[in-house]
């Protein structure tokens, strides 16, 4: 009986769950290990912050859904990959054998190693809801980073604020402008919607130093805090370089265009923990993870059966829908943008049908 692990729950691992139960070949049995029985879509936080969504409709039940497929699941944390005898070791001392392997654990924050007790993260995400709950009531909120995250929940953290009447004096700290990774109309549009919002936001500002009840920035601002979010850019798990897998500089397993490891052809990836070698620069984001499910999963089984491996193409352009608070969102596709319910509307439609095509496996 051959064995085909995946490790991780992510976008691009649901899908290829989704079709475990139909094409899996008959000698050979699938295995999830996850470090969290339950896979919180990042796509939801925004609205689960406004109270729109409860717990349950922002999660997937990873161990109910493997149950339904006919899949093993296994709660770990693999921390070595010893990839000459195709061995996976969890934080636990577990072990587990395999013949192919795809990763789909996302990235981590860089988080400066001084600052890291006085700072809360969404990732892992198992562990944000409880920190969301803390961070939206506390006094002084302070959320750093300008990428989309930081701009969506800094958004939903004030209208949650606004909403229970509480001071409406949350700080948002980038050092760069807001959504820099876009088209520069874009990024102004952007901090326009948050100062007609009254959302507290500073750009060109590094954090320098965080005290028990202040942030102090490179320009020597000081800003009150009891919570800091800190939501900049991913960084990658060390996973892949100690277990001396080929990575690219950033430490990223480093795939090519089948999503497959350059060094290792029985290991494949997806999602937010890969870099793929022909497309070093595309964006870290959910948009692309989700559309690689379809490419892993074919080449997963074309692996297992000796079949020829379809390439993985990134789209140009995608629709990006943040939230803004209060019932509304920014959409942006390209250089068009439109602020306002209609795209709330759409995000929450969009959202609710990706949960539902998992959910319904098992429920």
């Amino acid at each position: 009986m051959r064995t085909l692990i995946l490790v991780g729950g992510g976008h691009a691992h649901l899908h290829c769950l989704s079709q475990i139960a139909a094409d899996l070949p008959s000698d050979c049995r699938a295995v999830l290990i996850s470090p969290s029985e339950y896979q919180y879509y990042s796509g939801m936080f925004s609205g689960f912050t406004e109270d729109n969504y409860d717990l349950e409709d922002i999660r997937i039940d990873l161990k109910r859904l493997c149950k339904n497929i006919g899949a093993d699941f296994i709660t770990g944390q693999v921390i070595a990959v010893d990839a000459k005898n195709r061995r996976l070791t969890c934080a636990d001392g577990s072990v587990y054998d395999y013949d192919l392997l795809s990763f789909d654990i996302g990235s981590t924050t860089g988080i400066p190693q001084e600052m890291k007790p006085q700072i809360s993260s969404i990732k892992p995400n198992y562990l944000f809801p409880e920190q969301l709950k803390r961070i939206r009531e506390t006094p002084n909120p302070v959320v750093v980073g300008g990428g989309a995250s930081g701009v969506e929940l800094a958004f939903s953290i004030h209208a949650w604020r606004k909403q229970h009447q509480l001071p409406l004096n949350l700080t948002l700290i980038s050092s760069s402008p807001l959504l820099s990774g876009l088209h520069n109309r874009i990024a102004n549009s952007i901090e326009s919607i948050a100062s007609e919002k009254g959302l507290l936001f500073f750009t060109g500002e590094s954090v320098e130093e965080i005290s028990t009840d202040a942030v102090t920035t490179s320009s020597g601002q000081s800003f009150p805090q009891s919570e800091v979010l800190w939501l900049t850019g991913p960084k990658s798990f060390s996973l892949f370089q100690d277990s001396g897998i080929k990575t690219d500089g950033s430490g990223f397993l480093l795939v090519n265009k089948y999503l497959q490891s350059v060094m290792h052809p029985e290991i494949f990836g997806a999602g937010d923990c890969i870099a793929i070698e022909h497309y070093p620069s595309i964006p870290k984001n959910g948009v692309y993870a989700v559309r690689q499910g379809p490419v892993l999963w074919e080449n997963l089984r074309n692996r297992l059966d000796a079949g020829e491996l379809k390439s993985f193409t990134p789209q140009k352009r995608y629709i990006s829908i943040l939230s803004t608070g209060g019932g509304e969102a920014f959409l942006t596709y390209g250089r068009f943008s439109m602020h306002g319910k209609l795209p709330w509307r759409l995000k929450q439609c969009i959202d609710r049908k990706f949960m539902k095509q998992y959910k319904s496996i098992y429920e």
